[in-house]
């Protein structure tokens, strides 16, 4: 087995946890919380994710590229990894102060102080697990054993500590405490190892870092526009029984989507350091091509499974209450096909031949107009003008980087 086809089994393992784990105690939530109440948490969640997108920066990119890169130099990859961490920690601290304003602002908000902050815990949790670090190295295993410990410690307590409504601010912090255990297993780990050294953490390098990683953060805040802002969107403008149904379902198809990013990750470093070698090209277009089919192959796969089987997912699973949750399910399920085919394009091109300015460009004009016509249709049509603004967002997008691929000279298979 070769190491790239191990890294990819590795990462669809750590990512498969990822989005997997939470299935595990979702139907049991969806039964003890309450609609309102499951809407609330979805909310909350939703929220948050704004600050775990300003605190990661566009690194899980950016850091993973300049490890990869200097995978051989410790020195320089222990600088990357201290200045890093030191801009993601404060990071975090601005956006906990910025949560508490909200807290203070606003009354939805408000009226759920105590649960967003217990979501705050995953803002910690991203800032100091060093996913990153894991991937530019290609030690995948260590990050599959280390994710494996994090994700599975605190699911049996969901089923102990979670038992009526009134547990739904614990139901939350078991949640998001998974980053903040595998961060204390990380630092353990490269202690052990000792595959870092002490570097310094200057003023310069962190700009450096912020300057090179900022088209992909403004990439990432303009995908935001059509990703985690959607729940606040049927917030706005729709009751909590869809708000709840939404959250449930989308779940389960960013579960389904969740393997684009294993197989996208694992290929990554590899695609990025052939680019460097002028005489590599083709094995670079080799390597993307294969790993297109698989890719694109399993999100194919998935999108059949959910549409053909959603009613009996939403009852079966779900639970009577968020049985018209199925319509919701079979209208998300090729989604995630959608998604592969960007995913392909944006990372294992565009990004792995440091034109990421390209992409901030498409993603900066696909966000803000998407939260346009995605107001507009899910004012008037509710959960359904949000999906099908979702589709067409996603293929406005891939359309526009083969676009701009063609201009730029890119070949993309």
């Amino acid at each position: 087995m070769t190491s790239i086809t191990k890294n990819i089994l590795y990462l669809v393992f750590v990512q498969g946890l990822i989005y997997l784990a939470p299935l595990v105690t979702l139907p049991y939530l969806t039964r003890v919380l309450s609609v309102p109440d499951f809407a609330a948490l979805g909310f909350a969640q939703a929220v948050i994710q704004y600050f775990i997108l300003i605190t990661d920066y566009g690194f899980g990119i950016t850091a993973t590229r300049l490890i990869a890169i200097n995978s051989r130099d410790k020195l320089a990859v222990s600088g990357v990894v201290a200045n890093t961490l030191a801009v993601k920690l404060i990071l975090s601290a601005a956006g906990g102060l910025a949560c508490l304003l909200l807290i203070a602002v606003f009354a939805d908000v408000q009226q759920h102080a105590v649960l967003f902050l217990a979501c705050f815990i995953g803002v910690l949790g991203n800032a100091l697990f060093p996913t990153w670090l894991f991937q530019g190295l290609e030690r995948m295993r260590a990050l599959a054993l280390i994710t494996a410990t994090s994700r599975l410690l605190p699911l049996p307590l969901v089923f102990v500590l979670v038992k009526t409504t009134d547990d739904l601010v614990m139901a939350a912090v078991l949640q998001n405490i998974p980053g903040v255990v595998a961060a204390v297993m990380s630092f353990y780990y490269a202690r052990q190892t000792k595959i870092l050294v002490r570097a310094n953490i200057s003023l310069r390098s962190i700009w450096g870092m912020l300057k090179e990683g900022w088209p992909v953060f403004l990439s990432n805040i303009s995908t935001s526009f059509y990703t985690t802002i959607n729940i606040i969107l049927l917030k706005l403008f729709a009751g909590a029984d869809q708000v709840a149904y939404f959250a449930a379902t989308d779940k389960i198809r960013v579960a389904a989507q969740g393997f684009i990013q294993p197989i996208a990750a694992a290929l990554f470093p590899r695609i990025a350091a052939l680019h460097k070698e002028s005489d590599k090209s083709d094995e670079s277009r080799s390597l993307i091509r294969r790993g297109s089919y698989i890719l694109l192959g399993v999100q194919l796969a998935g999108g059949l499974v959910l549409f053909c089987f959603a009613d009996v997912i939403a009852l079966r699973y779900l639970g009577v209450s968020f049985a018209p949750a199925a319509m919701y399910l079979k209208a998300l399920a090729f989604l995630p096909l959608v998604i592969g085919f960007a995913t392909i394009i944006s990372q294992w091109r565009f990004l792995a031949v440091g034109e990421s300015r390209i992409l901030s460009k498409i993603y900066l004009v696909a966000g803000p107009l998407h939260a346009l016509y995605a107001c507009y249709l899910t004012y008037r049509y509710q959960s359904t003008g949000l999906i099908i603004s979702l589709y067409l967002t996603e293929m406005l997008i891939t359309v526009a980087m083969i676009i701009a691929a063609r201009k730029k000279g890119i070949v993309l298979w």
